[in-house]
């Protein structure tokens, strides 16, 4: 079945044994689960479970390579076991284009495990179609846009027997560790305070109600010192993760557990933590009418809906796949052939028949059609030839007109020269000769040539040509460059200095 034929979900927690079914946005419990091939089935396989780290390997290695090379360099560097068959699997985190290698995160755990945790499960439904690391189900909270991508976050979630640590950033897996403090490890340690056996369930039961804020103030003496333990623990743990990804702060803190809200383990968190803890109360955009439900299967519903509707690639570690179709087993291919090779040994005789009465009717029926084309085909010929005349003849004018249009592009540029770019000789005359008069200097005669002038001078007094020229270069440079070769007497025995000043309009 393709997947997005899927409608219902089942949720599975093989640890407390308990399905919920989700349909047309409402979840509910699921009390006598049987396998319907209509339903998509997925569950989860705690931290203490699974093996989970990070690999690199080349970019060069081909996709369809990936699973083998992948599998090799799982057995090196986690030194497994090459005698026992290991369930392995593995999603890309996104890297920098520029790096030469891939990061992989891996989940890796034995299919002997799988059995034991799945194994009252498959009595009654035979298949799963997804077993995810309990890590990874936080990824819809970001892919569906229920938290924010762009913040660092911490979830921590107690069990019955594993405690998770899940660190998330930029809406991907960063870190995560099974803590050894679970309800079964919180009432073995309660045991050894108190001297006196204590059971799991009565440890359950007093958190499910009073979580740590409970009456009897010798009892919650035991239950401060365990949790400030814990959150010792837990801070340790964060502080190596932070360190070892890089990480500067912790943007929120969530914690829960089977039985919900722990009631006053906000205190620890700020006291250990330096940090406010929220509850999941997520926004679920699902709805139920159940007094409650743990958390973990609004998560793997949220799960199953990214990979059936959004094609999120999650890891998948189960071990039981569903039968493939009939004709994709091998029985079912014995039969395809057999069927095939009849079919074949028939289809020959009547192909050669079939083939024989078909190309006499297409003979008698081109034959008809002939005639028709033929005189179509003449007078698309005639037509195509006066099209490439008329094509000719409006090159023609197209080259003529733009032979024209250059011509009087050429005139305008001409015209907007002039006008734009003409030097206004009377004002520059006008200009000049005022500062000319101002210094008592005679013109003999002034020499033009487009933008520079010769003026040739005369005064009593070669001080005031030089003062001249310097007035010029000093207040005029912007507009004028000025200068002259010499300044000399008109002759021996003369007062009157003659120079030839040439003037440069900018």
């Amino acid at each position: 079945m393709k997947q997005d034929a899927y409608k219902r979900y089942v949720t599975i927690d093989p640890y407390n044994r308990d399905f919920f079914l989700y349909e047309n946005g409402i979840i509910k419990s699921f009390k006598n689960p049987k396998f319907n091939p209509k339903n998509f089935y997925i569950s989860y396989l705690q931290t203490k479970d699974t093996i989970i780290t990070t690999i690199e390997v080349s970019k060069n290695i081909p996709r369809d390579d990936l699973k083998d090379v992948v599998e090799i360099k799982a057995y090196e560097e986690l030194d497994l076991d090459p005698a026992l068959e290991y369930k392995i699997d593995f999603h890309e985190i996104p890297t920098p284009i520029h790096e030469k290698n891939i990061k992989l995160q891996l989940f890796v755990t034995e299919p002997q495990i799988i059995d034991e945790v799945f194994a009252e499960t498959v009595k009654k439904i035979h298949y799963i179609d997804y077993i995810i690391p309990l890590p990874l189900l936080f990824k819809p909270l970001y892919s569906q846009e229920i938290l924010d991508r762009t913040e660092t976050h911490l979830f921590i979630y107690f069990q019955k027997d594993d405690t998770l640590f899940a660190l998330y950033s930029q809406g991907s897996l960063l870190y995560a560790k099974s803590l050894k403090y679970s309800f079964e490890e919180i009432a073995q340690r309660l045991s050894e305070l108190k001297g006196e056996n204590i059971d799991v369930n009565s440890v359950i039961k007093t958190l499910a109600k009073d979580g740590l804020k409970i009456e009897d103030l010798d009892e919650m003496q035991y239950y401060m010192q365990i949790f400030s333990e814990i959150f010792m623990h837990i801070n340790d743990v964060l502080i190596y993760a932070k360190r070892a990804n890089e990480i500067e702060i912790v943007d929120k803190i969530f914690i829960s557990s089977d039985v919900g809200y722990i009631k006053g383990i906000e205190e620890y968190s700020h006291t250990y933590l330096a940090q406010e803890a929220h509850d999941f109360h997520f926004d679920y955009p699902l709805h139920t009418n159940e007094p409650y439900i743990e958390d973990l299967h609004f998560l793997m519903a949220l799960c199953a809906e990214d990979i059936l509707h959004r094609y999120e690639n999650y890891p998948n570690l189960t071990i039981y796949k569903r039968l493939p179709p009939l004709l994709k087993r091998p029985s079912g291919e014995l039969v395809l052939v057999t069927v095939a090779t009849l079919l074949l040994s028939l289809a020959y005789p009547l192909y050669n028949v079939f083939m024989t009465y078909k190309l006499e009717h297409d003979k008698v029926v081109l034959q008809k059609e002939y005639p028709l084309i033929h005189t179509k085909r003449l007078a698309l010929e005639q037509r195509i030839n006066t099209l490439k005349n008329e094509m000719a003849k409006i090159r023609k004018k197209i080259a003529f007109k733009q032979q024209e249009l250059e011509r009087r592009k050429k005139i305008l540029n001409q015209i907007y020269d002039k006008k734009v770019n003409y030097i206004l000789k009377a004002k520059t005359l006008a200009d000049l000769t005022q500062d000319l008069v101002k210094y008592k200097i005679k013109t003999i005669n002034i020499e033009n040539n487009e933008s520079i002038f010769d003026f040739n001078v005369t005064s009593v007094d070669n001080k005031n040509i030089t003062k001249f020229i310097k007035y010029i270069a000093e207040n005029k440079s912007d507009i004028y460059e000025i200068a002259t070769r010499e300044i000399n007497k008109t002759d021996p025995n003369s007062t009157v200095y003659f120079s030839k000043i040439e003037v440069r309009v900018k």
